[in-house]
């Protein structure tokens, strides 16, 4: 747009534009008191925002009367950059930045097995923050529980659940550590992350690498034709740029054969690691997390 909507407007207001926006465009209606109770506003503020928003954007939204609330028109067009991410964890959890939300409207995710503690995931995000260790009690598939100092530089969700990223200590290399294998946590306040535990010195965090993922060859062509559209692929393909770090995650959650022949069998395989040979000869220390014959 050649225009910026809602320039010289202010910040908090702005926010609650949004928010106005965000209830025409995913639940298509939007009333004074959803504005009232969400920024904790009298009638009158309620009344400018809509007013305001109505003004820069007088075709998206009209007052039903039968209602007694504002609908959004058919051919509705957003005037802020909402972030499609924020908005579907919205549609997920509700509004609000920290506090669990109550709103009826809900979309259905699944996705996570366990949400982590809150406890230890701030424990790890302060340490993080303000680049220190943290003594943690940790149990691994390979040697049970066990204490060990870590140094964490980021936190990822690998689609399933929630990792931190840290230099560990005890085995003198950089790990992803499960957050829900995390018994204890204790922020290790009086020392200082050392220059070769950050993050720059990650490797695999810092390189990345191309995948090209195309539809699984044992498709017949109409399930090829359905998978490239889902996809958006062009040419019979898409490709991604993941740090190698994040490689086996992201394959083994979309179910990515990751086999350089294409070998995987199964009503769930819908998609193949065009370039599985070029990517296993790197030897990425995630890619054995990928679906393979391994």
């Amino acid at each position: 747009m050649s225009k910026v909507p809602f320039e010289g407007v202010s910040g908090q207001q702005l926010e609650r534009l949004a928010h106005i926006e965000f209830l025409a465009y995913f639940t298509g209606r939007v009333t004074r008191k959803d504005i009232m109770m969400r920024f904790d506003v009298g009638s009158a503020a309620a009344t400018r925002d809509l007013s305001a928003y109505i003004e820069a954007a007088p075709d998206n939204i009209v007052y039903d009367p039968r209602q007694k609330h504002y609908v959004a028109i058919s051919d509705f067009r957003c005037q802020l950059p909402l972030s499609a991410d924020k908005c579907l964890s919205t549609l997920t959890s509700g509004f609000g930045d920290v506090m669990d939300g109550k709103e009826d409207f809900r979309c259905a995710h699944f996705i996570e097995l366990e949400k982590p503690a809150l406890d230890i995931t701030a424990t790890f995000s302060r340490a993080i923050s303000l680049k220190r260790p943290v003594e943690i009690t940790y149990v691994s598939t390979s040697s049970g529980e066990s204490s060990r100092v870590v140094c964490p530089h980021s936190l990822m969700n690998n689609g399933l659940r929630w990792h931190t990223r840290a230099y560990d200590r005890k085995r003198s290399k950089f790990s992803d550590f499960v957050l829900n294998r995390v018994v204890s946590a204790k922020l290790l306040s009086r020392e200082s992350v050392g220059s070769n535990e950050v993050v720059g010195e990650d490797a695999d965090w810092s390189e990345c690498v191309k995948l090209i993922i195309e539809a699984h060859p044992r498709l017949d062509r109409h399930s090829r034709l359905a998978i490239e559209k889902e996809f958006g692929m062009q040419d019979g393909c898409f490709s991604k740029e993941v740090r190698k770090a994040q490689v086996g995650y992201l394959l083994n959650s979309w179910n990515v054969d990751s086999t350089p022949s294409a070998e995987l069998r199964g009503h769930h395989i819908l998609l193949h690691l065009k370039n599985a040979a070029d990517i296993k000869r790197m030897d990425i220390e995630s890619f054995r997390l990928a679906p393979n014959l391994d």
